[in-house]
């Protein structure tokens, strides 16, 4: 598609000395270990000593009620807060693929770990394609621009906006929207995919196709940790949940031995049961009205 490889070209610039490739990650290696994470602002501990281990190969979910840190451990991880001694944190230390985070030059991060935030500000009307091939720009004199041309066409098709290609941006229902951020971030080909609550704007159907890309690429060997308010959505497709009260991890574990009724009631402070699944067994968890 010569029209996209256009558009990738002009999305990205090469860097004078690009970075090196990842290596390749083993199923089952740490890719994310943050041990006593800290952070505090305005004399508060939105984190206070949390630990966390992801894997490659399995896809993590932060869940929590509102205020419980899980945006703040997402950004913590992948260094996108800038604060203390160990950049993300203001205490404890977090590190990826084996390296602390200030170990990592910007450029040799963005190879490695992809965030999607819950909000992301584009200020120019770009059209969908441009902004999906923007995703290629940390890969940028690293690869053929033949195979940044054939990534960008998968990850729009992946999330079902191909026929958005030609259309600006600011144009985009709020669905659309997520589903072009979230294929920006699939066209940056990162072994770490790190999402925050990327369901919230989605109708049932792109719920289930972003979880559903979601651990298909853990199981093909990447990490995933994705933020979500969505406890049957966690309990369906993540391979373990951690669960966030008050800045710590009240539980964490696969979701079919946390997910209990007594636990969720108190992090929400909201009774429910948690039901298995009559066909799947899968636990469902429903609130009391």
């Amino acid at each position: 598609m010569p029209t996209l490889r256009r558009r990738a070209r002009a999305a990205i610039a090469p860097l004078s000395r690009p970075p090196a490739r990842p290596a390749p990650v083993a199923a089952g290696d740490p890719v994310v270990r943050a041990e006593g994470v800290t952070v505090r602002r305005g004399g508060r501990a939105l984190l206070d000593g949390v630990d966390l281990t992801v894997r490659a190969g399995e896809l993590v979910a932060l869940v929590g009620p509102n205020g419980a840190g899980k945006s703040t451990l997402l950004g913590a991880v992948s260094g996108d807060l800038a604060a203390g001694p160990e950049r993300g944190a203001d205490g404890g230390a977090v590190r990826l693929f084996d390296r602390g985070l200030n170990e990592w030059t910007p450029p040799e991060l963005a190879l490695r770990r992809a965030v999607l935030p819950q909000e992301a500000a584009v200020s120019f009307p770009f059209s969908v394609a441009e902004l999906v091939a923007m995703g290629r720009a940390p890969w940028a004199g690293l690869g053929d621009p033949a195979q940044d041309d054939e990534i960008v066409a998968a990850a729009m098709e992946g999330t079902g906006i191909s026929h958005l290609a030609d259309r600006r941006f600011p144009t985009l229902s709020g669905g659309e929207r997520a589903r072009v951020m979230l294929a920006r971030v699939l066209a940056q080909d990162a072994q770490l995919l790190m999402l925050d609550e990327p369901t919230a704007a989605l109708d049932i159907h792109h719920q289930e196709l972003v979880l559903t890309i979601a651990r298909t690429l853990a199981e093909r060997g990447g990490a995933v940790i994705v933020v979500l308010h969505d406890l049957g959505l966690a309990a369906a497709y993540a391979h373990r949940v951690a669960i966030l009260s008050e800045g710590r991890i009240a539980a964490q574990g696969p979701p079919a031995e946390v997910f209990t009724a007594p636990l969720l009631s108190a992090v929400y402070r909201h009774e429910v049961e948690v039901l298995p699944h009559p066909r799947t067994g899968i636990p469902l968890v429903v609130p009391l009205r």
